[in-house]
């Protein structure tokens, strides 16, 4: 089985994740759990887990503070998680 083959199911669970996420289905913290107890399914560069924790770090700091004294807005954070998850999928 192929790399990419074999972390379909943890990304499609990821991708699912932050649908509902955006959706207001799930909060942010339990967004990140997820994504963190998925990871170690997946078989990739560890520039990709370094990348994930940085985003899932900011995702955590913008939940907790408000958008006015965070650097970064959650929506610019789960936009780039979805391109993680399409750069993830292509390796």
């Amino acid at each position: 089985m192929s790399a990419t083959a074999s972390n379909a199911p943890a990304l499609t669970g990821m991708r699912t994740a932050l649908e509902q996420h955006l959706g207001g289905a799930l909060a942010a913290d339990a967004l990140v759990r997820s994504w963190r107890e998925a990871a170690p399914a997946l078989t990739l560069p560890p520039v990709f887990g370094q990348a994930m924790e940085e985003l899932l770090r900011r995702l955590e700091m913008s939940a907790v503070f408000a958008q006015e004294s965070c650097s970064f807005s959650s929506s610019a954070v789960t936009d780039q998680m979805r391109k993680w998850l399409e750069k993830a999928a292509a390796v």
